[in-house]
């Protein structure tokens, strides 16, 4: 994104704080004027003292005292103003960051990783908030710190004021070299963090893994290569920052020597008062220390305008839904689910992930969908959930093509317990309360009896507060799918979308998950991709998968008498619970 559309795209949140910027515009000129009043303090001070007007003392002493007054007052307004409009710009990036994530296709997630995606709302979120507060306004500042101190040196002595002009090229000339540089350099900088972010958010996550398989060195080996190279691109950052301050400092010195040289010149003349040449020291250094800044400012600011560059690339995103949805809706009526001829493929793939899917579902029937992994179960769940639009074919749900609903209406219509479940930090009652925004606290209560999490809930502590952990860490595998199914069961919506429910869970807790699920079942139209062949028997139909085509249809009798696919699945997968069955009876 060019400079000036980054620009331009970070007035729309600037402009909203313009009563601050205006304080502050303010405030910057109080201080600028602030500044050139110490100079010619200085100089009267000085020249009372050499003629010998002291009882000019008290009103030098009160003067003093009352604007000293002034500049802490302003110091105080300037930074506090400075920050709030940081925070206030950092506010509402923030806040439009986290909505386009929450906007954001499927798709888009699954290319980009989230601890990435996580440090375009942090880190760079912060150096743009920085950049358009203290960075900024230093950048506004310091011209106009120079001109006017420019303006009063040629009062005070015109010839020694056009020495001071050598500076000023060459102080923009240095900025707009190492500025490019720096941005360059920070974009790169930015896009490693990201990708160490999501590299920390892997490992942080996977503890019980790296741990059993002892990937501890590869992990740190791995840490170590994406660390030197940020420690690489730091290191060039503070190259380019160095010799940008280093320049200027050689040159701003230079002639800011050269002017002390030829000012003490006139003073040893008598064309030039003592009290003049200190103001004009003073000067020079309001003159010669904001040229010296500006090439390091413009270079932080140029970095912030990268880091800018990256959150516009996720608010331009493509999204699925134009505004956020309401909360708890869910559809009441239904009569039927159709897949007609529905072909899938993911667009990194020539191959269909779906090909020619077909089936049929009525209100209360019971669907479930076997067959061995890759075959497409998972993705038919995510077709009917409008997470990604299919290649052919048509979806229907009471006889309308869902490419004319909106995504929420769609999605109102299904409840969701996938094999691995997700909770959200907070307490056992915030995430049941998922399914219902305004659910009482008896309807909280009886979607956790329906699903067998009353008891387990009522014996902790704090019952229903309790905090769940990160992604339920503090709970075990059938607790959180207990409270998975309570939020289910509290949506209460007409299709239920059963994803492994109870695959990784020991033989008690799936005893307990099991039961949780048939109440919840109840009265609804089910989709249920199974792990255990065995409980999915009483299924109304069921759909044997193969390469994303459906082979096999029918009830469990019929398919068992036919002798093919299914049967193979049953038999085989029957087989090996009666062997370990065996196993542990010999044991």
């Amino acid at each position: 994104m060019s400079q000036s559309k980054t620009m331009n795209r970070l007035f729309f949140y600037m402009k909203r704080q313009r009563l601050l910027y205006t304080g502050l515009t303010f405030t910057m000129l109080l201080g600028v004027a602030l500044d050139l009043w110490i100079a010619w303090f200085l100089s009267s001070v000085t020249n009372a003292a050499s003629a010998g007007e002291m009882e000019r003392w008290p009103f030098f002493i009160g003067l003093g005292t009352v604007v000293l007054l002034f500049i802490g007052l302003n110091s105080y307004l300037d930074h506090y103003w400075k920050t709030k409009v940081s925070v206030n710009i950092r506010k509402d990036m923030r806040n439009d960051t986290m909505e386009q994530l929450l906007k954001v296709s499927v798709p888009y997630r699954d290319d980009n990783h989230s601890g990435e995606l996580l440090s375009r709302i942090t880190t760079d979120n912060q150096a743009v908030g920085d950049g358009c507060g203290h960075t900024l306004m230093s950048l506004i500042k310091n011209p106009i710190l120079i001109m006017a101190s420019f303006v009063y040196l040629l009062l005070i002595h015109w010839q020694l004021a056009l020495i001071c002009l050598a500076i000023g090229p060459l102080t923009v000339l240095i900025g707009g070299i190492f500025g490019k540089l720096m941005r360059s350099n920070t974009g790169k900088l930015q896009e490693t963090l990201g990708h160490m972010s999501a590299f920390l958010q892997d490992v942080l996550g996977g503890v019980a893994v790296y741990k059993t398989f002892g990937l501890e060195r590869k992990l740190l080996r791995k840490f170590s290569r994406h660390n030197a190279t940020i420690v690489q691109l730091e290191t060039n950052g503070g190259k380019v920052e160095g010799a940008a301050t280093s320049v200027s400092e050689v040159f701003g010195n230079l002639t800011f020597l050269i002017a002390i040289l030829v000012a003490a010149f006139w003073v040893a003349k008598g064309s030039l008062e003592v009290g003049a040449m200190l103001a004009f020291i003073q000067l020079m250094n309001y003159l010669v220390g904001p040229f010296m800044q500006l090439p390091g400012q413009w270079a932080s600011f140029q970095g912030s305008l990268g880091r800018a560059d990256r959150i516009f690339s996720l608010l331009d995103a493509p999204t699925e839904v134009e505004n956020l949805p309401e909360e708890g809706y869910a559809n009441k009526v239904f009569s039927s689910l159709t897949m007609s001829d529905v072909i899938f493929q993911y667009s990194s793939s020539s191959i269909p992930v779906l090909d020619s899917v077909c089936f049929h579902a009525t209100g209360g029937e019971v669907v479930a969908v076997v067959g061995a992994s890759g075959g497409g179960k998972s993705t038919l769940f995510k077709l009917l959930l409008g997470f990604y639009p299919i290649t052919t074919g048509k979806i229907s749900i009471d006889g309308i093509n869902i490419a004319e609903m909106s995504l929420h209406e769609l999605r109102g219509y299904f409840a969701y317990v996938p094999q691995e479940n997700h909770l959200f930090t907070g307490t056992i009652r915030d995430n049941i309360a998922d399914g219902k925004a305004d659910a009482s606290e008896d309807e909280i209560i009886n979607a956790a009896r329906s699903a067998n999490a009353y008891d387990f809930i009522m014996g902790m502590e704090e019952g229903l507060d309790t905090q769940v952990g990160e992604r339920g860490t503090r709970l075990s595998g059938g607790q959180k799918q207990r409270i998975s199914i309570a939020r289910a069961i509290l949506r209460n919506a007409p299709v239920l979308l059963l994803d492994e429910a109870t695959a990784a869970l020991d033989n008690e807790s799936e005893r307990l998950v099991q039961d949780a699920l048939l109440k919840l079942m109840a009265g609804r139209t089910t989709l249920v991709i199974a792990h255990r062949l065995s409980t999915i028997t009483h299924a109304d139909r069921i759909l044997v998968m193969e390469n994303g085509r459906i082979v096999e249809s029918g009830h469990h009798t019929e398919l068992m008498r036919q002798r093919e696919r299914y049967y193979q699945l049953y038999t085989t997968q029957l087989q090996k619970e009666v062997n370990h069955q065996e196993m542990l009876e010999q044991d």
